[in-house]
């Protein structure tokens, strides 16, 4: 525990007592800093983000040749072995001669694995005897070759000969498949970049998240590039315009800062750098900035952009760039502005600033994309199909909806909210408290095509049992509790899962989130501040976790604070509880009197609340 966080600690005992600085502990993930320090000479300071160790999602074990932000991003999907030129004999089989790798895959690396492989793939000598041995052998043995150009097209020769090694040949740039055609005799696959979401997510660090204004992290080319150094010219001369309006303004974080006189920043914008990050340090500054410029070195590729528009939308941040026809084929304007005259750019970048709302609800949008169709491990899958390896594809989890009613007025809206879930395979168990479920309620089921589980409980059972029964009965690899007259919108779910893989928790939900007040025809929100962060509560209708954790730590017998009660045992057991975003879901109340076990009154809540409008809101909360 660093000096802050004890501090903090000591002043919640002495405040509040031994249950508030247990709170104030289980809210606290002791690996994700605080970041935006500022210095003595007013600059932000940042701590390098996380890594966090998990075991990779597949089984699949993988010799690999790759720089540094392609195998930190590679190593979660894989059982990664990184070779080198001498010990691979050794590597990739044993002393019988038995494989010990599933499949090769070289990237075109400048320095791979830490140099121990550079000049190796290109150069005067390139492809070096190493390689095209290592790459025989594995022919041998039956391993399939992977040869990936994340360069293309600018290094398309450069790496050509090393290519033509590979059993599979992929690359970023969709206009080079043609020239690999060519060149191969056989076709070549697309694999852009992507995002590695247990690395970039919308997780904030404790303090400083969105505390700067407009950053931007790279080099500035003086002596090539130079459709790159309009756009800079254009895209950060705005941003500097703008600074004198806004309380940081632009931070420039220059990759080669007091080196080579081609890489300097010119006048106005050397006024703006602040410093030289490290790539761990540059994704705690994604997450401190509200906006984040992007330019393009490629700009005539349909596929081909840089990496950080995957990661700096990934990471909670949005992104503002000059437009590319790879930006345009990957992202609609409303999840990555573009922007093409110097007004066009300061209008975005003051109100993106200025309005929370706008960030949020953009970058939203474009993580959604990302996790269904842009991170590493749907590449990962790409080749794996292509190689014959499909076995090894990941699996989504299903789900299942545990939903426990005492009214039978609601089980068509149960029914309605479950068969309208995207991208989810869903089992709704249902347990009827107290009455028989309806034959014209069983026939409905089937007729919307849901997979049904249901059970009955008399009226005197209490509430944490019925929960219990619904486990039992569950057969999904994911559980969520759902309330049966609560707002529920169609992404909602799907966004759920991909909070509980990016996160790592064991338990997710919403803290932060929106509630109607049906009597005041208000809708408010709840603990805005409890959003993409580590927690001790979320809302009941919202938990969601593996089946062995439901399994392992069961609901208390009682009626009421059964929900409260299960979050305490899972961080009392050592667990993490993860609040994710605000959107999608809305808690509904209708006053003492609607048949809800939570008894807050409305003026409660709104005590503890922002109102955000009056009616439904629909649009404003379901995205």
């Amino acid at each position: 525990m660093d000096t802050r966080t004890l501090r903090r600690m000591l002043w919640h005992l002495r405040t509040g007592g031994i249950g508030q600085a247990r709170t104030f502990l289980a809210r606290q993930r002791t690996d994700i800093p605080e970041t935006a320090r500022i210095d003595s000479g007013g600059r932000p300071v940042y701590e390098p983000w996380p890594y966090p160790e998990r075991e990779p999602r597949r089984g699949l074990r993988v010799g690999v040749i790759m720089d540094d932000f392609s195998k930190d991003a590679f190593a979660y999907e894989w059982d990664q072995v990184e070779l080198s030129p001498k010990s691979w004999p050794t590597q990739v089989a044993d002393a019988e001669g038995r494989q010990l790798i599933d499949l090769l895959f070289v990237e075109s690396a400048w320095h791979g694995n830490g140099d121990l492989w550079q000049y190796h793939l290109t150069g005067a000598s390139a492809p070096a005897a190493a390689l095209v041995e290592l790459v025989e052998r594995c022919r041998e043995l039956g391993v399939p070759t992977v040869f990936w150009n994340k360069e293309d097209p600018v290094h398309y020769e450069d790496f050509l000969d090393t290519a033509k090694l590979f059993d599979h040949v992929w690359t970023t740039d969709a206009e080079c498949l043609p020239r690999y055609e060519r060149d191969l005799g056989r076709t070549a696959g697309l694999l852009p970049f992507a995002a590695q979401p247990a690395i970039h997510n919308p997780i904030r660090p404790r303090t400083g998240h969105a505390s700067r204004d407009i950053g931007f992290g790279g080099m500035y080319f003086v002596h090539k590039y130079p459709e790159r150094r309009e756009q800079m010219d254009l895209l950060l001369g705005a941003a500097s315009e703008v600074s004198a309006k806004m309380e940081h303004g632009l931070e420039i974080y220059s990759r080669y800062l007091g080196q080579d006189e081609r890489y300097q920043f010119p006048e106005p914008l050397d006024a703006h750098v602040v410093g030289s990050l490290e790539y761990r340090q540059m994704l705690s500054a994604y997450r401190a900035h509200k906006v984040f410029c992007n330019v393009n070195s490629v700009v005539s590729s349909s596929t081909m952009c840089a990496r950080r528009v995957f990661e700096i939308t990934a990471c909670g941040t949005p992104v503002v760039s000059t437009p590319s026809p790879a930006i345009e084929s990957f992202f609609p304007e409303s999840e990555v502005a573009r922007v093409s005259t110097p007004e066009e750019a300061s209008h975005t970048f003051r109100a993106l600033v200025r309005s929370p709302e706008l960030r949020d609800r953009m970058v939203h949008l474009g993580q959604r994309r990302i996790w269904r169709e842009h991170t590493y491990g749907q590449r990962v899958d790409q080749v794996l199909d292509q190689v014959g390896l499909d076995a090894h594809r990941a699996k989504r989890p299903t789900v299942s909806l545990l939903v426990s009613t005492n009214r039978p007025h609601q089980v068509d809206h149960v029914l309605d909210t479950a068969v309208a879930f995207a991208d989810v395979e869903v089992e709704l168990c249902l347990l009827t408290h107290g009455f028989e479920l309806s034959d014209a309620a069983r026939e409905r089921a089937r007729h919307l095509g849901l997979e049904m589980q249901h059970t009955m409980a008399d009226s005197t059972v209490l509430l944490g049992s019925c929960l219990n029964r619904l486990v039992e009965m569950a057969s999904g690899d994911v559980y969520t509790k759902m309330d049966d007259d609560d707002e529920y919108g169609s992404n909602y779910l799907s966004d759920q899962l991909h909070a509980l893989d990016y996160s790592g928790a064991d338990i997710v939900g919403k803290q932060a989130h929106f509630v109607r007040l049906v009597d005041r025809n208000i809708t408010a929100l709840r603990f805005v501040e409890r959003e993409h962060r580590f927690t001790d509560l979320v809302m009941g209708p919202t938990i969601m976790g593996s089946a062995e954790v439901f399994r392992e730590i069961p609901f208390a017998d009682r009626q009421r604070g059964e929900d409260t009660r299960f979050l305490g045992d899972v961080v009392r057991a050592g667990g993490h509880i993860y609040s994710s975003d605000r959107f999608n879901f809305t808690l509904t109340r209708r006053g003492r009197e609607g048949g809800h076990t939570w008894n807050a009154d409305d003026s409660e809540i709104l005590a503890n609340s922002n109102v955000v409008g009056f009616g439904q809101m629909d649009d404003h909360i379901f995205i």
